[in-house]
């Protein structure tokens, strides 16, 4: 039948919201969230999910963008695009707030997001397809410099917290949170099993700067923001608040996360595009209260 596979992750795509959103009424949330900050239940069964599905379908771990093969080109790939994405939206999202020393409205805020998006995606995609050009197959990049730089980031808010006298459990539980979770969690979801499953099906006859990709890429995107626009509800709790704002940012943002996917064959790359910065950023957010 045409379209199972839409059906599959929609239906994959309701059945955790659902579990989230009831999850979001116990009491349990409530401890998890004191405690840590963050929910690393609810993190696990993003994970959980797909990684069932992928297990009975008994597919190659390569087909949801999982394989190691290429890795360090994969994870070169990653770490540019994290820097990238770590450079302008948080130093100059940070800059301009500083500068202004406001708080935007929330559709100004939304457009800047989109365009500073829009910005890194030209980018990064430039700097990829050009060192496609230039890449010797037989000379792989070395991991070592960029495994040691993504350790050194990683530590940057807790040393900084330390010395500040401000590092506290819920400071180191996002970082964990924001790289591991939100940022292989959310990529294993999205762009790992949604994304790479409706390739299977529709394939990848689009092109885009070189890239070639097709409607899972669009559903992913999707379904991306519709996750973030759902963020706030929570029905079962009396609470019916929709983010679209932060939704229609998720969906551009969605869009370079998945246009990577497609272009490196991995969710490496974008798994440490969006967790790093998001894992250096938010635990300063935290501590002094940007």
């Amino acid at each position: 039948m045409k379209g199972k596979s839409l059906l599959e992750v929609i239906f994959v795509f309701v059945l955790f919201e659902i579990i989230f959103m009831v999850y979001k009424s116990t009491e349990l949330l409530r401890t998890e969230v004191q405690l840590s900050g963050w929910s690393y239940l609810a993190g696990s069964v993003m994970i959980i999910i797909p990684g069932l599905i992928l297990i009975a379908a008994r597919k190659p771990t390569s087909v949801y963008g999982l394989s190691l093969t290429n890795w360090k080109e994969t994870l070169d790939s990653g770490m540019i695009f994290a820097l990238v994405r770590g450079f302008i939206s948080i130093g100059i999202g940070i800059g301009l707030f500083m500068l202004l020393r406001m708080t935007l409205p929330t559709s100004i805020d939304t457009l800047k997001s989109v365009i500073l998006s829009v910005i890194i995606l030209y980018i990064v995609i430039t700097l990829l397809n050009n060192r496609d050009k230039t890449r010797d197959p037989e000379n792989p990049p070395s991991p070592v410099s960029n495994i040691l730089w993504l350790i050194v980031l990683l530590l940057i808010p807790i040393v900084v917290g330390l010395f500040a006298n401000k590092l506290t459990f819920k400071v180191i539980s996002t970082v964990v949170w924001q790289f591991i979770f939100s940022g292989f969690g959310e990529e294993f979801f999205f762009r790992g099993y949604i994304q790479s499953r409706v390739n299977e099906e529709f394939g990848r006859p689009f092109s885009f700067m070189g890239v070639n990709f097709g409607i899972g890429l669009v559903v992913s995107t999707l379904l991306f923001g519709l996750g973030h626009i759902l963020n706030p509800f929570s029905p079962f709790t009396g609470h019916y608040e929709l983010a679209w704002w932060w939704g229609v940012s998720s969906c551009v943002t969605g869009f370079i996360f998945g246009l990577v996917r497609e272009k490196t064959g991995s969710i490496i790359p974008s798994s440490i595009a969006h967790g790093l910065p998001d894992a250096i950023g938010e635990p300063f957010a935290l501590m002094f209260s940007l």
